[in-house]
């Protein structure tokens, strides 16, 4: 009876135990410590549900850090639309270029605690990327706010629905403005996070990926982080992993940041694709960076934390500590042991 009982005893402990670990398995935070790329502060409006909730959804997730900017476009609240639009896609109306977000931004985070404006790494966005004055724009908030910003952008180049919005010359990676910007960039070593889908909505061929290529060919010293992999919506370019691996072996000033559509779209379609990804990784663990790319608002943040877990527990430790944080925090000069 005794035997039995000891029995019965130590197969509850193992199975609490074997409970215990696949606990910890789904909860990857406890493994790892995330520092989120890529944050919008405001929305398509300029609104925002702040900083305080912000930092809860952080602490929920995991992430310890994060990068932050505003929103460098604003959709228009026509006379003739029938609903106040909040997402640049719900009405037929344009968008606009808008400077004031980076302003909004900075009041906003100085006027947070000490211990909250340390997580946050604010980069300046508010620019017209087709604007020759756009670079000195820049350098006008960086003396504004001396040691404040940490990098430029979301800059928005190729963006389908977007930038079409805007009714006017498509802009492009390699666009004139844009170069001075990335000098401006080198010069006080700030990376450059830039959107610049690698094709058009329709076809099929990486037909915007050699303005990309020039852009950062012709600006060694400047650290480009390439958002999304250069994937929105409805972009389908079945060559993009081959695309991925020759630019990243070219340019080794070019980052890659894996978050929004090409997360869902492209990584996570199904088993094979991911252990595609990873492998992919693995062969340039220092290069690769996650985001949440939420929008101003954080009711669903940890889910956009929590998704990359099934990529990170495929990927070796080390390299999955560099891709949640130490990556990122390399790009930024921050003391990281990754």
């Amino acid at each position: 009876m005794k035997q039995n009982f000891v029995r019965i005893v130590m197969m509850l402990v193992l199975m609490v135990s074997m409970l215990s670990c696949v606990h910890a398995g789904e909860n990857v935070t406890t493994r790892y410590g995330i520092v989120d790329n890529h944050i919008h502060f405001l929305d398509f409006t300029q609104k925002t549900d702040g900083f305080v909730s912000l930092t809860q959804a952080m602490d929920k997730a995991g992430v310890e850090k994060a990068v932050v900017f505003g929103m460098p476009m604003v959709k228009m609240w026509t006379e003739s639309d029938p609903v106040r639009p909040a997402y640049y896609m719900d009405t037929d109306a344009p968008v606009y270029y808008y400077s004031g977000t980076d302003f909004i931004l900075a009041h906003e985070l100085a006027n947070q605690s000490p211990e909250v404006r340390n997580r946050f790494f604010p980069f300046i966005c508010g620019i017209n990327p087709l604007d020759m004055n756009a670079a000195e724009q820049i350098e006008a908030a960086l003396k504004m706010y001396p040691g404040f910003w940490k990098g430029i952008g979301e800059v928005m180049s190729r963006h389908d629905d977007l930038t079409a919005f805007l009714y006017g010359e498509p802009p492009r990676a390699d666009h004139p403005a844009l170069m001075r910007v990335y000098r401006l960039a080198a010069k006080h070593g700030l990376p450059v996070l830039i959107h610049h889908n690698i094709s058009s909505a329709w076809l099929r061929d990486p037909i915007y990926l050699k303005e990309l290529e020039h852009a950062v060919r012709e600006n060694p010293q400047t650290t480009f982080i390439w958002a999304h992999a250069g994937i929105s919506r409805r972009v389908d370019v079945p060559t993009l992993l081959t695309n991925l691996q020759r630019v990243i072996s070219t340019y080794p000033n070019l980052f890659i940041d894996i978050s929004w559509v090409v997360y869902t779209d492209y990584i996570a379609r199904d088993k094979e694709s991911m252990g595609k990804w990873a492998t992919l990784i693995e062969e340039f663990p220092d290069r690769v960076i996650i985001g949440s790319d939420k929008v101003g608002h954080w009711d669903t943040y940890p889910q956009e934390i929590t998704k990359y877990y099934p990529l990170l527990n495929l990927l070796k430790p080390v390299t999955a500590r560099k891709v949640a944080k130490g990556n990122i925090l390399r790009i930024l000069g921050e003391n990281s042991k990754e």
